[in-house]
């Protein structure tokens, strides 16, 4: 089960919602299976519409054609039991979470703890000699991820220059 999105209010009296989505994936397309846990129940919930507004999905699902059907489910956490298709060259981040990291020379460095999301961009997060490392997720840096390894190609002095900012952060922090 994974978690979509989820409801922060009613929209207009025909039953449509307001979603935050949670998803990188368009998660709710005309005629999409969902649901939502509401007082320990599954509620299965068909897709009628969707439509962007703001910074929100306004949402219509089949079941439901009345604003006093749906206000019970403000706050509701919406749910798929399919994961959202990837395109080529994107990952899910637990499936980077535990890979080897290697630079093109072969120089082991450590394994993924974690993915960092940023506005900009991710970042892998490595632990190598007992150092994090942050490493830009983009083509330039990333040469190929297969099923237990990733090989960077580090730019020159990228990884001593994270090595010695970590250090800095700790000496400045202990003070």
């Amino acid at each position: 089960m994974f978690e979509i999105g989820k409801i922060a209010t009613t929209h207009g009296i025909k039953g449509e919602v307001k979603i935050n989505s949670l998803s990188d994936f368009e998660r709710f397309k005309k005629n999409d299976k969902v649901f939502i846990m509401y007082n320990n129940e599954r509620i299965d919930l068909t897709v009628e519409q969707s439509r962007g507004h703001k910074n929100v999905l306004i949402v219509k699902f089949k079941e439901y054609n009345n604003i006093n059907e749906v206000l019970d489910f403000k706050g509701q956490l919406v749910y798929s039991e399919t994961r959202g298709k990837l395109g080529k060259n994107e990952f899910y981040h637990e499936t980077l979470i535990g890979l080897e990291v290697f630079t093109d020379k072969d120089e082991y460095l450590g394994p993924v703890n974690d993915v960092v999301e940023l506005p900009h961009g991710h970042l892998l997060e490595i632990t190598s000699n007992e150092k994090k490392l942050l490493i830009p997720f983009v083509k330039e840096f990333i040469v190929s991820i297969s099923d237990d390894k990733i090989i960077i190609k580090p730019i020159e002095g990228l990884i001593w220059l994270l090595i010695l900012l970590q250090f800095f952060q700790t000496f400045l922090i202990s003070f």
